[in-house]
């Protein structure tokens, strides 16, 4: 997409004073970059998602998506404007997305599925691995969170704290603040049912060679989909 700075709206934004200098006006700029933020931005907004077992859903919530740094842009405009520069840039963003196409996601992509707990890594449309999963205790209130989240970075050999109980893992990748995916080596079985009683405190857990794989490959900035079947 692209959207025109031209003399016509500059012109709308400047006057000058008693003193003849040049003055900005401040809410005129700002204003129009909060209306490029709320067409192009797209944290939060709801997609359409087909997942690995054929159904078509819609997502929202998360933290994943484009999202332009509006302050930080206002300055970048106001900067070109007093150069007179006559340039094509992208703006300023405090986080990308995947892809720029309408569906944001792309085609590499971690799948959590929590109602089948089960979970799938796709890169650039090919399934890498997959299996089965717990994720976070439904009836202790630590579900994990639904919506679509990026991989926020990777590390091998963590240990994990939370009230009550501390776990070393050898793959660690959080999306979600800290929740994570990483592997269970204390975990004899997935999948089922588990999470329901025995499941995590947001996590998801998954098999060593399931993380290992997924570690691998994956990049921050990935995106982490978690959502329910219905």
């Amino acid at each position: 997409q692209t959207e025109s700075v031209d003399g016509q709206l500059i012109d709308k934004w400047i006057s000058l004073n008693d003193d003849l200098d040049v003055e900005f006006n401040m809410d005129s700029i700002r204003e129009y970059i909060n209306n490029l933020c709320q067409k192009y931005n797209t944290v939060g907004i709801e997609r359409e998602f087909n997942t690995s077992t054929g159904k078509r859903i819609k997502i929202k919530d998360g933290s994943y998506g484009w999202k332009i740094n509006a302050i930080e842009e206002t300055n970048d405009l106001i900067e070109n404007i007093k150069k007179g520069q006559n340039i094509i840039k992208e703006p300023v963003y405090s986080q990308k997305a995947m892809s720029r196409d309408k569906n944001d996601i792309g085609n590499t992509y971690v799948e959590v599925n929590i109602t089948k707990q089960h979970l799938w890594f796709y890169k650039k449309g090919k399934l890498i691995t997959q299996g089965d999963i717990v994720t976070g205790n439904i009836n202790r209130g630590n579900a994990t969170a639904l919506g679509i989240y990026p991989l926020n970075y990777k590390q091998k050999n963590a240990t994990l704290k939370g009230f009550g109980y501390s776990s070393d893992v050898k793959y660690w990748m959080p999306f979600n603040g800290n929740i994570g995916i990483h592997d269970a080596s204390w975990r004899n079985s997935f999948g089922g049912n588990i999470y329901k009683s025995n499941g995590t405190h947001g996590c998801v857990n998954t098999p060593q060679y399931l993380a290992k794989t997924i570690y691998e490959e994956i990049e921050s900035g990935v995106p982490i989909i978690c959502y329910e079947e219905k």
